[in-house]
């Protein structure tokens, strides 16, 4: 009986030239940083909106020294599932839910006016779904970064309370075609 003996160069080698197995297309939404409205008092009812664009606007508030205001930031990744450099137009669905109004402490808030930095879609309404394009992808992975400020409504009869609203978001893949 003969026995042959690989040189272990050779079994690297082959090793390299097996395929890599292709992993299913898959989007995700991943919250970067929330929507700081900072610390500020109010005596009754008062509003804080923060745009976009980080711009602050105050109702009826006193702001105290804190962490400044900024709009929550977000980013929609999209992987391929394999390492094609071919040109892919990317269209996602993005659908905002309405989030509840928070009670605590005394102090009731609630958020509305939603507003974006994404390009022809200035206003975001719960429930109503907003296109977002991202043309030419030629990489494995392809993100597209946005900010979503909002006002504010705080009715406080007493007491103080940290106040934390989350912005639920999902994204859908409505088209990911191949350019010619």
């Amino acid at each position: 009986m003969r026995t042959r003996l690989i040189p272990p160069l050779a079994v690297a080698l082959a090793a390299l030239v097996v395929p890599a197995q292709a992993k299913n297309p898959e989007v995700s939404l991943t919250a970067i940083s929330d929507l700081h409205f900072g610390t500020f008092m109010v005596f009754g009812n008062g509003a804080r909106t923060v745009s976009a664009s980080g711009a602050v606007t105050d109702v009826g508030i006193v702001a105290l020294e804190d962490r400044a205001p900024s709009p929550a930031r977000f980013t929609i990744s999209y992987d391929r599932g394999n390492e094609s450099r071919h040109g892919l137009d990317l269209v996602f669905e993005l659908v905002m839910s309405a989030p509840a109004p928070v009670r605590q402490g005394g102090v009731e808030a609630r958020l509305y006016g939603y507003e974006t930095d994404l390009p022809g879609a200035m206003r975001i309404d719960p429930g109503r779904p907003v296109r977002v394009n991202v043309p030419n992808c030629r990489t494995r992975v392809c993100s597209r970064s946005f900010q979503v400020g909002a006002r504010l409504d705080v009715n406080r009869r007493f007491g103080g309370a940290e106040i934390v609203v989350p912005i639920p978001m999902d994204v859908t893949v409505i088209s990911a075609e191949r350019q010619r």
